[in-house]
């Protein structure tokens, strides 16, 4: 098994039968150069093809690869390299990670494999290796060109996106408008402001983040371009004031956008943007809540109920293993902590231990009498919880005063509760707690479990479940973390957003991981 592989691709066709024999070869990037000329030898050297490539024809074999090619991408980043299809008179295969391991689809000597290998890679590891996986089979035939193709090349392209957790759609895109750019290409990606409508907005990787992914990608799909990579904060970006642009790439769902921009930049004096739009890649993998295309929302939602970084184990013992589960209020964590209490974990609520030191001559009863007065106390002894939350949930001050009175008192009894379920013989144990962040008890566990529901749902959640006016369900949720705090602090993220049966899958998900790696 290698790190990186190149496969040198005569037979676009073979491209499904060929990826599951290389996956159990090739561990984290696949680059594919394809050879429109299948004759790649003669006389022991590379001969590259003599007529100007068809740019339609080769981006759709392009697209193609990438979308045959993503059922694999979670685990395998597919690069195919256009340098050389786009200038006939490139030979020389150039790769930012050094090839471990070189493919071949046809039945070459072991002297053309490695004078290929010698001659024409610029940057193979020391011992490089090549296989050769061929059954000889020939073409499926031509590759259908559809009319709306756009062949024409150009010196200055722009695109747009948000590009989170590159995916092999972005891969399409980003090749369709480099296979048509001559110079410079300029991407620009989309800030925190432009995010909040997508979904699962707060999982998008930063900016910088996305923009050191693209730019990796693209300087090594075709290094003969210059790029211009940079963050955008509206729908125009550099497209309203830079006259030298010649064409804009979009996707179907973006046309309206493209023609939005040419308004504008006539708008600006400035000349119009050719306009190529690429076809949506569909997703093979989807299930019934997820979109149609490849797409990073599907992507997102797949991250739900997945280990998103590794769990708090310096000076804990492995067992009893703590679950903290949190999540802003009506977010659906107490269904996530009945559902992981049926699979075996114990489970601790501390909204109901909390509720226990309200009781009359326990510790937090006195305290609460003692700092905000006796009346609090309703005429049957107990504190009038409901009052008390009219005060302090209109008052940032009070609250504060409350939690600093009842989060300590909650966090000792928690951990009493916790000694007494691992000596009744549980090994899992989940602590729920709406408070869980604001009181910082993140290292009390191993890992912290978040549930996010958008801002507006949680608002007609609230107002339906508690019969509260828009107003005072806004209130009560502006107290609490909002939903990019709860996922920066999460080792696993859930959304009980979609059906229940999509929640019992992250569940089920997150659960089987922790119960593997106890085993």
């Amino acid at each position: 098994m290698v790190n990186t592989g190149l496969l040198i691709l005569t037979n676009p066709s073979r491209i499904a039968k060929l990826l599951p024999i290389i996956k159990e070869r090739v561990l984290k990037t696949l680059y594919i150069q394809f050879f429109p000329d299948k004759n790649i030898f003669v006389s022991n050297a590379y001969a590259p093809p003599t007529t100007p490539p068809r740019v339609s024809k080769y981006s759709q074999v392009i697209a193609n690869i990438y979308t045959l090619t993503a059922d694999y991408s979670h685990c395998l980043d597919v690069r195919v390299l256009l340098t050389s299809l786009k200038n006939t008179s490139e030979s020389i295969i150039h790769t930012k990670r050094p090839v471990e391991l070189v493919i071949f689809d046809k039945n070459y000597s072991s002297n053309d494999a490695k004078t290929f290998m010698q001659d024409f890679l610029s940057n193979t590891s020391m011992g490089c290796e090549y296989v050769i996986v061929s059954d000889d089979q020939e073409d499926d035939g031509e590759i259908t060109v559809t009319e709306e193709s756009n062949g024409k090349l150009h010196k200055n392209v722009v695109l747009g996106g948000t590009f989170d957790r590159l995916h092999n759609g972005h891969k399409i895109f980003l090749s369709e408008a480099i296979f048509r750019c001559l110079e410079k290409l300029t991407v620009g990606v989309t800030e925190k402001n432009m995010l909040q409508k997508k979904i699962l907005w707060e999982l998008i990787e930063p900016c910088p983040k996305r923009i050191e992914v693209l730019k990796d990608f693209v300087e090594d799909v075709d290094p003969s371009l210059t790029y211009n990579i940079t963050p955008i904060t509206d729908m125009y970006g550099p497209t309203k004031e830079d006259p030298s642009f010649n064409m804009i790439v979009v996707s179907e769902e973006t046309r309206k956008g493209g023609e939005m921009v040419n308004d504008k930049r006539i708008e600006n004096k400035l000349s119009k943007l050719d306009i190529h739009v690429v076809t949506l890649a569909q997703d093979s993998l989807r299930n019934e809540n997820e979109e149609d295309k490849i797409s990073s929302s599907n992507h997102r939602m797949r991250l739900l109920g997945t280990r998103l970084k590794q769990p708090n184990l310096v000076g804990k013992p492995m067992k009893p293993y703590l679950i903290g589960l949190t999540g802003g209020i009506t977010s659906g964590k107490s269904s996530i902590a009945d559902k992981l209490q049926k699979l075996g974990s114990g489970l601790i609520n501390c909204d109901l231990v909390a509720h226990s030191m309200y009781a009359p001559g326990m510790k937090c009863y006195n305290l609460i009498v003692e700092t905000f007065g006796s009346q609090y106390v309703s005429s049957d002894g107990q504190i009038d919880r409901k009052a008390l939350g009219n005060l302090v949930f209109n008052d940032k001050n009070e609250l504060n005063k409350l939690n600093d009175l009842m989060w300590p008192v909650i966090l000792e009894e928690t951990k009493k509760r916790i000694n007494e379920l691992s000596r009744n013989g549980f090994d899992i144990i989940t602590v729920e707690a709406a408070v869980l962040i604001q009181a910082g008890w993140q290292s009390t566990f191993h890992e912290i479990w978040t549930s996010i529901i958008p801002r507006e749902e949680a608002i007609k959640r609230l107002m339906e479940r508690n019969k509260l006016s828009k107003e005072e369900a806004e209130r009560r949720i502006l107290v609490q973390p909002d939903n990019t705090e709860q996922v920066d602090n999460a080792h696993v993220v859930f959304s009980t957003l979609w059906s229940h049966n999509f929640t019992q899958q992250q569940v089920q998900k997150a659960w089987g991981e922790i119960v593997k790696n106890l085993n």
